[in-house]
């Protein structure tokens, strides 16, 4: 497995308005499910949310939109407009192979660049356009 650190605004990410709780799982009977509860990340204690978002991809040459899920810890829930620009703080992503021998992916950042709010290695002052937010997973077979 492989990770990988992403400038989320070079990379074009938007939004497409979906943002889910991230649910804790259990063992019942014997398997492993989903619970009610919201899992928290365990450096920070937040609550986690994975926002969904759109990019433009390329493959053998042939370009196409993917939606990725990022995963990200945030006080309360993420709002976000359908298909603005999102930026992410600290954005990777985890480069798996499947079973099926094809390629997963899992998207994490530590927060949304709130507006106002300078970025990791970005001076204050500057402007950065995008929510508030959290950090996130998603998978996507390549």
């Amino acid at each position: 497995m492989s990770s990988y650190a992403v400038d989320s605004k070079r990379a074009g990410l938007r939004s497409t308005g979906i943002v889910n709780e991230v649910r804790e799982w259990e063992e019942r009977d014997g398997k492993r499910r989903p619970s009610e509860a919201q899992a928290r990340d365990e450096a920070t204690g937040m609550p986690l949310w994975q926002v969904e978002v759109v990019y433009k991809q390329t493959t053998f040459g042939r370009e196409s939109m993917t939606t990725g899920v990022v995963e990200l810890g945030c006080p309360h829930r993420p709002v976000l407009a359908e298909f603005v620009p999102v930026e992410f703080v600290d954005l990777t992503v985890e480069v798996r192979v499947n079973k099926a021998g094809g390629l997963s992916e899992m998207w994490r950042a530590d927060r949304l660049v709130d507006e106002g709010k300078p970025a990791t290695g970005q001076p204050s002052g500057s402007a950065n356009g995008s929510a508030s937010g959290s950090s996130g997973q998603g998978s996507k077979a390549a």
